[in-house]
């Protein structure tokens, strides 16, 4: 039912689950029902006959509400209970009539029943084997191919490194990094938000031109670069922590081989039930209101570690980056070149620092008391944004900010060990920034086009110690990643090219000259099936937005009426002074204006979009 209403009925197309749900979530009723049903026919045993009829009519009310609430998840829980009790309830006589019919039915259909879920886990298991038996078995590219590592620091604003000048030490390592790499000072993110900017980098097309929106995934209208780089014989792994917008369900898994994303039967999985969503939804209504008295909160106090597992599924990049190690170690060809993605995902809101994280800028809290208080003002905020509360959100991110860099140190450290370095060229970037409040009424991302939700960091290490460090200054666009990627790995992998133009040959280029960039579009989009989003916070972004960078000047056009803004960034970076109704810039807006029409061939005009 499920995959059905995703595919043809749902507005929302995502899963938001393990993809081994398939079969886990019918386990998991199965369980469910069977427990339930064998403590029933205990109590039903020990009742008259009337007790026997009205268990018969609870399991089956019960059985029918998994399909029920799947193909319907508007139906409150219990109004779902009550229309499958009396479905339950009008069969139940018809059914008592045969008695022999309803215990073969049983007997046979509950075997039967349990072999399929198994064999629907046993046939994942069996094309994953597939899979990674032809990249085995496929040709090798040519001798000399290296290595690539794209890592992607989610939510992480390189006007929050101090790598590009900002006053908290942040970035140690990547300052180290840069010291030996390619580093782009002015990297600009395809769009403001996660899958968005991911697809742009994976495709070399602009937001515009793609499938994905806030319901929608990356479909298969064009390649992405870890299919080049499969059929041009490479392994291809991905290892990602951002569940919600980078699972194997976004459309980003496509052409790796590998990919690991939800952590396979933890106790969040659990809530791949809908059954288990439900009761969880409820329980959490419920813990609302207890903890309101003392005696409830201290209770909530002892199972909050349970229950924190139960219900948040985050995915740190310790985790991340042991899969890879793991996979780097144990499950790839050493012969064959790699192609690796990962996604780090501790610098996104709600910035909760891992247990062993330092707080290098805000006070560690005190109790449990005092962190509670801290994630209600991350709830306060998104309601009603406050200044009094984006200094404490300020400090929690920085700290995440500067923790997930230190672990990006020791990943690092650990490939250097295993002499991967000297055949592997690294990429580090960012989705996208976020912004603190720097432009009244803007926070975090995915709302705004403005600097502290595009600029990113953007470091190309490449192989070993060969080549000297190289600063480009102009603007650029991550959107060239994908060609960057496929030049790297050779001309085999290069043909036909990906869009955009490689920013690896800036090795070979003096200081401070830019590999002739093209332009530098970024995109806010809403989803073309409807214009709601996962959250309130997000359905604020009705309209199209784009924001073109070209030398010293960026140029944003959004909203129903097209607002426009101009701002020369170079003497104003934190695009505080609009000079879009500036007399003597014309020339200037009008060109811009052009290339941006250009660009979008008018589809990021109201005109050209659907209400």
């Amino acid at each position: 039912m499920t995959i059905l209403r995703k595919q043809y009925g749902a507005t929302n197309r995502f899963y938001w689950t393990t993809r081994h749900f398939v079969w886990l979530v019918p386990l998991i009723d199965l369980a469910i029902l069977v427990g339930l049903a064998a403590v029933l026919g205990i109590v039903a045993r020990l009742g008259r006959r009337w007790g026997q009829e009205w268990t018969f009519r609870a399991v089956g009310g019960l059985a029918l509400l998994p399909p029920l609430l799947a193909g319907f998840p508007g139906i409150y829980a219990s109004a779902g209970l009550l229309l499958t009790t009396g479905i339950a309830w009008r069969l139940t006589p018809v059914l008592s009539r045969r008695p022999a019919a309803v215990r073969r039915l049983v007997r046979v259909g509950l075997p039967l029943l349990a072999a399929a879920v198994l064999a629907l886990g046993a046939s994942l298991a069996s094309l994953d084997r597939l899979e990674a038996r032809r990249e085995w078995t496929s040709p090798l590219p040519s001798p000399g191919s290296p290595n690539v590592l794209l890592i992607i620091l989610d939510t992480v604003a390189a006007d929050h490194l101090d790598l590009h000048g900002y006053p908290r030490p942040t970035s140690r390592t990547l300052t180290e990094l840069a010291r030996r790499s390619i580093w782009f000072r002015e990297a600009r993110a395809a769009s403001s938000w996660t899958l968005l900017s991911h697809a742009s980098m994976f495709t070399g097309r602009w937001p515009h031109e793609l499938s994905a929106g806030w319901l929608t995934p990356l479909d298969g209208a064009h390649p992405t670069v870890a299919e080049r780089l499969r059929s041009h014989g490479y392994a291809t792994a991905g290892f990602v922590g951002n569940l919600q917008y980078c699972g194997w369900d976004s459309g980003l898994a496509r052409g790796f081989t590998t990919y690991r994303d939800y952590p396979f039967l933890r106790l969040a999985d659990l809530r791949a039930s809908v059954l288990i969503d439900r009761l969880t939804t409820g329980a959490l209504a419920i813990q609302y209101y207890a903890e309101k008295f003392t005696f409830f909160d201290k209770i909530g106090a002892a199972v909050r570690p349970f229950w924190q597992r139960f219900l948040y599924d985050q995915k740190r990049a310790e985790v991340v980056h042991h899969e890879f190690l793991e996979w780097l170690d144990h499950d790839r060809d050493p012969n064959r070149p790699f192609f690796g993605f990962l996604n780090l995902f501790d610098a996104h809101s709600p910035y909760e620092l891992r247990p062993a994280g330092i707080h290098r800028f805000g006070a560690r809290p005190r109790n449990q008391h005092e962190e509670d208080l801290l994630t209600q003002w991350l709830d306060e905020f998104l309601r009603a944004p406050s200044d009094r509360l984006v200094p404490p959100i300020r400090d929690r991110y920085d700290d995440c900010v500067a923790d997930l860099e230190e672990q990006l140190g020791w990943l690092i450290d650990q490939l250097d060990r295993r002499g991967v370095l000297e055949q592997t060229w690294i990429i580090i970037t960012s989705d996208h920034g976020e912004s603190f409040g720097e432009h009244p009424g803007v926070f975090f991302h995915g709302g705004s086009l403005y600097r502290t939700e595009l600029h990113v960091p953007l470091l190309i290490v490449p192989p070993g110690h060969r080549f000297s460090p190289r600063v480009v200054n102009e603007p650029v666009s991550l959107r060239n990643l994908a060609a960057t990627i496929v030049d790297i790995a050779g001309p085999g992998a290069s043909s036909p090219p990906l869009p955009g133009v490689s920013m690896a040959r800036a090795v070979n280029n003096p200081e401070g000259e830019a590999p002739a960039p093209g332009p530098v579009l970024s995109e806010v989009i809403p989803n073309r099936r409807s214009d709601e989003a996962p959250s309130e916070w997000l359905r604020k972004t009705r309209w199209p937005s784009a924001a073109l960078t070209e030398g010293d000047w960026t140029y944003i056009r959004s909203g129903k009426a097209a607002r426009e803004e101009l701002y020369r960034i170079r003497e104003d970076p934190g695009e505080r002074q609009n000079l879009a109704s500036d007399p003597i810039l014309p020339p200037v807006l009008l060109r811009l204006r052009a290339e941006l029409d250009r660009l979008s061939n008018g589809a990021l005009t109201p005109d050209h979009f659907p209400p």
